[in-house]
């Protein structure tokens, strides 16, 4: 890690230099700190645990003399205690609950005060559980007058606890967070309240997301005063961990609702649809009649293999608590298999639903109202994990990591061989037995395997069925579901984290080993943009002999390449011209992009068009100083930070302990946050893109370790040398510095000198300057000009450019509509205050019918989450 002789000591120290101690100290001194800055969350934390000391509620909740004081219930305020309000907020009901109180008013209270202020904290606590409470009220008691059977019984019932209010000022204090902490916090908040009061459903459960929906509308009033209301958008990364909390937070609904003790929520019959084996109509009669109560279906909760046939139970949990990792990592394959088991979810939701509408009114029970009926009740198992499905699948742009075609082909052998060999064996020893005649045939045999897969605990009462049968037969009745799952499982898991944990054959991710196979080649050489091809989603064309390639996505019949050719100079036309009857044996449309002059003679001479899309700034950084009045604005940048304790810290991202890579992810939030569409990917790379050891940062930090603003760069060899670096990812907190971005592009000259010669700024895409669609010659301080008509004329009239009225100016035009969303042209012009040389980057086509078609591909190669929602948003702000 090299770092510059500016940077603060708190910055400078690396974390291989911290020792345990000074960690611990460090630790120490920030947890005082924080305590000092919270003293009302400290009091009302002291008060809650005296008071729970003194009256003797530790163990089972406050005596029965003191229930008109610790609670409050509507007959309490009819009564005229309304104080009960809030002297309600200082017990709880149980050890387990005080526990969960106490964690709830230390973090998230003192996280609200950190940020309100202790008097507006205060102020917001008492107002949030006034505020939770008469909604709740109100939700009851219109619920009561529906008819309900579930709310509506909850109307007098006695609240006990500070989690409303706990929930309303800390979602409340949510809108003076930075992006991405709001975005984290609402999500688990709002979700974890949610799943509650669908899976368990108490008036506990329920007065707490009232309390946090009154939180979330005082943070949004909040953010509407600080006129950052508007501020919605996400990172595709952070889009995917949102989603992955999401599922696996629901995932854990039936496990949650089998450890509380008579849940009666909405989804809580979904315990029985993963935890108990499907009932029977007349099952569903007897014991439930018309309304719904979970303990109707408790029988035959013992099963047939035992504890170990109940295993099955969390099959489903599991598997969407790898998947939720998986979808984190980006894997389709994760998000195919999670949409699945929520289908699969849905499915025997709605059975239950089909049953409950199939139950007849009888003469001598009571018909009860709609809201009371059994069916209402149900159609959230149904409605809930669709919704789920929905959501996964209107999002399903944002996971763009596909399995290798190789790990899907040993995961279906696995999974696939496992249930033959068992279904086999048991058809075998079924055949034996006399299946035929005794089950009724071929369908008898079909029902009982069907039965044996289900991820759902065989019912005790399958036994009589089996005692007259052999042992072998009744056992892999009983252990071959178990014995499949267990497989699929371990498969699943095996597939999905090798990605993360593995290298180069044992990796699952499809292209990995081309993926490692292109960085040896770009090590050999390429251009400034060549290092981007091994970023999500490229894939690879090698020649024959593999010691050249080239990077591209397709999109449509569309091949659209990323750069030119890697490997050897000596290679690279032979490779382009590879490349090209490859696409047209397979059907495909060559589309070179941003690629430089060097090929230009061999794709005219093949009946290739260009046209300029980017400019290429360069710095020669051996001959820069920053020295006389044109040099001014850089100047000022780094003597402004050298006056408020700013330095720059170089190193890799995976080296960065993770609070500071928490902070870029933050900045990188706040900064996606302000746009109205989705941050671009293809040439422009992310926070996914920094996680490569060969990727260098530069980071803008204060003395007290507060980033202000992140750059990348992007190595570029030749002959397996390191000759150039790439600027790549740029970003700053909002509340930075002016001139930070200058800091720290000058920081990157100051240091990158020692080593290259050259380094570049990249191209700012749809920027370039000139009229011509031929600007330039291709070399460095080559300025786009007039170049254009001569390498025009110097090609043959069969070979025409597509002038400044074809894709030219359609570039062009689209550059300068898009100015106001992304401000490529502001970054070109910022660019240029550092004097850079020139070089022009093209498109080479051969078609111009085909332009239409490398249109949507560029679009979707720079925008592959745009929905048709964003899509209408961004051509509002063109048109305007």
């Amino acid at each position: 890690m090299s770092v510059d002789t500016n940077t603060p000591t708190a910055a400078r120290r690396g974390p291989e230099d911290a020792s345990w101690l000074g960690v611990w100290q460090q630790g120490m001194r920030r947890t005082l700190a924080h305590f000092r800055a919270v003293p009302f969350t400290l009091a009302v934390l002291a008060a809650f645990l005296v008071t729970g000391a003194i009256t003797g509620s530790f163990l089972s909740g406050p005596p029965q003399a003191l229930l008109p004081l610790a609670s409050v219930s509507a007959p309490g305020l009819r009564a005229g205690h309304w104080w009960s309000l809030f002297t309600s907020m200082f017990f709880a009901t149980n050890l387990l609950a005080y526990l969960a109180a106490s964690l709830m008013i230390l973090l998230l209270l003192g996280l609200a005060e950190r940020h309100l202020g202790t008097l507006r904290t205060a102020v917001f606590y008492f107002a949030g559980q006034f505020a939770a409470v008469t909604l709740y009220l109100l939700a009851t008691q219109t619920a009561r007058y529906l008819g309900d059977g579930w709310l509506g019984l909850m109307v007098n019932a006695r609240l006990i606890g500070p989690y409303a209010a706990v929930l309303a000022v800390a979602l409340a204090a949510g809108g003076l967070l930075p992006t991405l902490w709001q975005r984290r916090l609402r999500t688990g908040v709002v979700s974890a309240s949610l799943l509650l009061v669908l899976y368990v459903g108490h008036p506990e459960t329920v007065v707490g997301l009232t309390g946090a929906l009154a939180g979330l509308a005082t943070g949004w009033w909040i953010q509407d005063d600080r006129g950052t209301l508007h501020r919605h958008r996400s990172t595709g990364r952070e889009t995917r961990n949102l989603l992955a909390l999401t599922v696996a937070i629901f995932a854990v609904g039936p496990i949650l609702t089998a450890a509380v003790s008579s849940p009666t929520g909405p989804l809580a019959l979904l315990r029985d649809v993963v935890l108990n084996p499907l009932p029977t109509l007349s099952q569903l009669e007897q014991n439930c009649g018309g309304t719904v109560d979970v303990s109707c279906l408790e029988a035959g909760r013992a099963g047939f293999a035992g504890p170990l046939g109940l295993a099955l139970a969390v099959v489903p949990v599991v598997l969407l608590l790898i998947c939720a990792d998986g979808m984190r990592q980006g894997r389709r394959l994760a998000l195919r298999i999670a949409i699945a088991v929520q289908l699969g979810v849905t499915a025997l939701a709605a059975v239950y639903l089909a049953l409950f509408a199939r139950i007849p009114h009888y003469p001598n029970r009571p018909r009860t109202a709609v809201m009371g009926s059994g069916f209402v009740h149900v159609l959230p198992l149904v409605a809930v994990p669709l919704l789920l499905v929905l959501l996964l699948w209107f999002n399903r742009r944002q996971f763009r990591v596909e399995t290798a075609p190789r790990a899907r082909k040993i995961l279906g052998l696995v999974v696939g061989g496992t249930w033959l060999a068992l279904t086999g064996a048991y058809a075998v020893a079924w055949l034996a037995a006399g299946g035929m005649d005794r089950d009724g045939g071929v369908l008898g045999l079909a029902a009982e395997l069907a039965r044996q897969y289900l991820p759902l605990p065989i019912p005790g009462s399958y036994g009589r069925l089996f005692q007259n049968r052999n042992a072998v037969e009744a056992s892999l009745f009983a252990f071959a579901g178990i014995i499949f799952w267990g497989v699929a499982l371990a498969a699943v898991w095996l597939v999905l984290r090798r990605r993360v944990h593995a290298t180069g054959l044992n990796r699952t991710d499809a292209g990995s080993g081309d993926r490692d196979a292109a960085r040896d080649l770009i090590r050999q050489g390429g251009d400034s943009l060549s290092w981007m091809a091994l970023w999500e989603p490229n894939k690879y064309w090698f020649t024959a002999d593999r010691r050249a390639g080239v990077a591209y996505q397709q999109h449509g019949n569309v091949a659209l390449t990323l750069a030119g050719p890697f490997g050897p100079a000596a290679l690279r036309e032979e490779a382009a011209a590879g490349f090209m009857r490859y696409c047209a044996e397979h059907a495909l449309i060559p589309c070179f992009y941003s690629c430089t002059a060097e090929l230009w003679p061999m794709f005219r001479a093949r009946g290739f068009r260009r046209v300029a899309v980017a400019q290429e700034t360069r710095l020669a950084v051996r001959q820069l100083e920053f020295k006389g009045k044109e040099w001014q604005n850089v100047r000022t940048a780094l003597n402004r930070a050298a006056k408020t304790g700013v330095g720059v810290v170089w190193g890799r991202y995976s080296e960065f302990p993770a609070a500071l890579r928490a902070q870029l992810i933050e900045v990188s939030e706040d900064w996606a946050a302000q746009k109205q569409v989705p941050e671009m990917g293809f040439t422009l790379g992310g926070i996914d893109e920094l996680d490569d050891d060969e990727v260098l940062c530069c980071l803008a930090m204060d003395a007290s370790g507060r980033v202000q603003g992140v750059t990348s760069w992007l190595p570029v060899y030749e002959d397996g040398q390191l000759v150039s670096w790439t600027l790549d990812f740029m970003r700053r907190r909002g509340d930075a510095f002016p001139g930070v971005m200058e800091f720290l592009i000058a920081s990157a000259v100051l240091e990158l000198k020692r080593t290259v010669e050259v380094i570049s700024l990249s191209g700012s895409p749809l920027a370039k300057e000139g009229a011509g669609d031929d600007a330039g010659d291709g070399e460095a301080g080559g300025v786009a000009g007039d170049g254009a008509a001569r390498d025009s004329a110097a090609g043959d009239g069969a070979v025409a450019d597509a002038g400044p009225n074809g894709l030219a100016g359609i570039l062009d035009v689209v550059g300068r509509a898009l100015e106001p969303v992304y401000g490529f042209r502001s970054l070109a012009t910022f660019k240029s205050r550092f004097k850079p040389d020139y070089r022009t980057l093209y498109l080479y086509y051969q078609d111009p019918l085909q332009l239409p078609a490398m249109g949507r591909a560029l679009s979707r190669a720079y925008l592959p989450g745009l929905s048709v929602r964003q899509s209408a948003r961004l051509l509002r702000t063109l048109v305007r």
